[in-house]
């Protein structure tokens, strides 16, 4: 026998299922793992339980068999029990990634503090220097070389400190096509000596969310910034939005897409860790502010490639759904 569940996994009707052996329902998960299971099980009082991850739908299953005793004799039948266990295990994984991040945070964030002032300190006594020997310009090449490692370390702590910040909730009802048209507005400059084009492509009309204008502001920035910086000569950054469904909840999502050389397939799993660039002077720590961010909206930063070439950063935030929209 089979219910509606497996008939809908296995995508036949319960006449065409009942009867076949479980290895030929299909070469996929949870199937091929329900097969090794039964040909391995040998103590049929016992259920046996594995997880396992079907690479091709991305879905992670729990599968359970009982072997029973029905007529006498042991074994004779099998209860397998298959369960979509996906959304528990992305809960499980996003939980234990935030306890890292947040531990992380404050570890940075302290360093971030004890660095500050030396680091105005060290300024301030340059700014005494020049003054005092402005007029020594064998001097300059070592003052220009120290004003500009300076001013490296202040981005990094200043980073340091964004990523350590923790979220305080401070949140209004915003357009975010209003956020995306002044957050392209912002980095016009930067696109302008880049010879970039920036084209705002948000066609539809979306709904207003609750978030962090200030925080929220500087996700949009570095993202955009980023596809700017890895475009070529008379490239194009295109910043799309729009509202989808997914995992039976509403978002809305904005993709931010360049025609430069795209991500490295083994970078992909390391681009939003501190720390992590492949660009010369970066500090790593643009985007796992941008990804932290989104974490604490309840959204998400994905990244992967265009089909036609080039990077796609995707920015979704999830809409309200109707319970709570309701009360």
């Amino acid at each position: 026998r089979s219910n509606e569940a497996a008939e809908h996994i296995v995508g036949a009707a319960a006449e065409e299922i009942v009867g076949q052996r479980v290895a030929d329902l299909s070469e996929r998960q949870p199937w091929k793992k329900a097969a090794e299971l039964i040909e391995n099980i040998r103590q049929p009082s016992f259920p046996v339980s594995e997880e396992v991850r079907d690479e091709t739908t991305g879905k992670t299953w729990s599968i359970t068999l009982f072997l029973v005793n029905e007529f006498g004799s042991v074994g004779d039948r099998a209860i397998l029990i298959a369960q979509d266990i996906t959304n528990r295990t992305e809960l499980e994984a996003s939980l234990r990634q935030s306890k890292i991040m947040s531990l992380l945070g404050s570890v940075v964030a302290g360093v971030a503090h004890e660095v500050r002032n030396p680091l105005f300190g060290i300024s301030s006594i340059l700014d005494a220097f020049e003054t005092r020997f402005s007029d020594r310009t064998e001097y300059q090449r070592y003052t220009n070389v120290l004003r500009d490692e300076i001013g490296r370390l202040t981005v990094l702590m200043e980073e340091l400190l964004e990523y350590g910040k923790p979220f305080l909730g401070d949140l209004y009802l915003v357009s975010l096509e209003e956020m995306i048209s002044r957050s392209i507005r912002v980095c016009l400059p930067a696109a302008e000596a880049a010879h970039v084009m920036l084209v705002n492509d948000v066609r539809d009309s979306l709904p207003r969310i609750m978030i962090d204008r200030r925080r929220l502001s500087k996700v949009f920035i570095n993202l955009i910034e980023n596809a700017i910086q890895h475009s070529p000569p008379a490239g194009v950054v295109t910043v799309e939005a729009c509202k989808i469904a997914e995992g039976n909840r509403d978002w809305i999502e904005c993709a931010i897409k360049d025609l430069g050389p795209g991500i490295q397939d083994e970078d992909l799993p390391k681009i939003f860790e501190p720390f992590f660039s492949k660009r010369r002077g970066g500090t790593g720590l643009g985007l796992a502010i941008a990804q932290k961010t989104m974490e604490e909206h309840g959204g998400k930063l994905l990244a992967g490639n265009n089909p036609e070439g080039g990077a796609c950063m995707i920015a979704r935030f999830p809409l309200p759904t109707e319970a709570n929209a309701d009360g």
